[in-house]
C-alpha cells in the first residue's frame, strides 16, 4: 500500500511539472520581440475640407501591407489601416497629421492598435507611432518608434481644393528605430 501511494504521488507530481512546463513554454514561445525598421507602402482616399483661411484638411484613411525591412517579426506582412486627419497650411507649406491604426497580422492571430502624430512640410511628415493595445496573441503588446510619411498626395489635396475627393493617393510610411514586444 505504501508503494502504491508513493507511485501515485510521483505520477501526480510529474503531471503537475509537465503541465507547468508546457504552460510556461507555450507562453514563452508565443512572445515576439522586434527591433528594426518597418515599411508601409500605402494607398489613401478621402475628402478635402477648408477648415480655416488658407488651411485645408484631408480626412480619410491610409492602408497597405506592413513589411519588416529584415523580413522577420510577427508583423511582417500584416495589413494596416489608419483613419487619419492631415492638416495643410497652404500658404506656409506646413503640415500636421494624426491617426489611429488597426494592424491585422498574417493568419489573423489578433489585432494591434496604434496611434501616430507627425508634422512637417508639404510632402513629408515626421513624428512617432505608438502601439496602445492589442487582442489575441497581441494582448498587452507594447511598441514605439520614429515615423516618417512621404507622399505627393498633399499637392493633390491643394489642387482639388475644398470639397474635392482624393480617390487614390500613394505614399510610404517608414517606422525606424522601431521596437515592439508581445507577451
Amino acid at each position: 500500500m505504501n508503494n502504491h501511494t508513493h507511485h501515485t504521488t510521483g505520477v501526480q507530481a510529474a503531471k503537475i511539472i509537465l503541465a507547468a512546463t508546457l504552460a510556461y513554454c507555450s507562453g514563452f514561445a508565443g512572445a515576439d520581440e522586434f527591433k528594426g525598421t518597418l515599411l508601409l507602402p500605402w494607398d489613401a482616399h478621402g475628402k478635402v475640407y477648408e477648415v480655416a483661411p488658407k488651411t485645408l484638411m484631408f480626412v480619410g484613411e491610409v492602408k497597405g501591407t506592413l513589411y519588416a525591412e529584415s523580413g522577420a517579426g510577427a508583423l511582417d506582412g500584416a495589413f494596416m489601416l489608419c483613419p487619419m486627419l492631415y492638416e495643410i497650411d497652404v500658404e506656409g507649406g506646413n503640415t500636421r497629421s494624426e491617426g489611429r491604426c488597426a494592424i491585422v497580422p498574417r493568419g489573423g492571430t489578433g489585432m494591434v492598435y496604434a496611434t501616430y502624430s507627425c508634422q512637417g512640410q508639404i510632402g513629408s511628415c515626421a513624428g512617432r507611432l505608438d502601439f496602445n493595445g492589442g487582442t489575441g496573441k497581441f494582448d498587452g503588446v507594447s511598441g514605439t518608434g520614429k515615423m516618417v510619411s512621404r507622399t505627393g498626395a498633399v499637392e493633390s489635396a491643394v489642387r482639388v481644393g475644398p470639397g474635392g475627393d482624393i480617390s487614390k493617393a500613394e505614399g510610404l510610411m517608414t517606422l525606424s528605430e522601431f521596437s515592439y514586444k508581445t507577451r
